[in-house]
């Protein structure tokens, strides 16, 4: 009889998932600092918008993974934060045309 406890599963990192998460945060910020022509700022807002739509679901996924309850609950906040991003970027592509 092998009275050994189970191995651990490996620890995941978890700076990838955070990083991921705020990245639509800083396309923001860095896309609404610099003085660009319309048309372009159109195209590059719904661009960022993809863009933070797609980290949202890969960050939040990768949380949801580690199966805690922390990670999970940051994973949703994480979400609702980049999809209000995407919403603000794509109201801006809106408003500029």
């Amino acid at each position: 009889m092998n009275l050994e406890p189970p191995p651990l599963p490996p620890k995941k990192p978890l700076a990838l998932p955070v990083i991921m998460a705020f990245v639509p945060s800083a396309l923001a910020l860095l896309l609404f600092s610099f003085t660009i022509p319309k048309a372009q700022l159109t195209q590059l807002c719904i661009a960022a918008a993809v863009v933070s739509v797609i980290c949202c679901a890969v960050s939040s996924i990768m949380l949801f993974k580690r199966n805690t309850t922390a990670a999970i609950i940051f994973g949703i906040l994480l979400a609702l934060l980049n999809l209000a991003v995407s919403a603000g970027l794509g109201c801006a592509a809106l408003l500029v045309q």
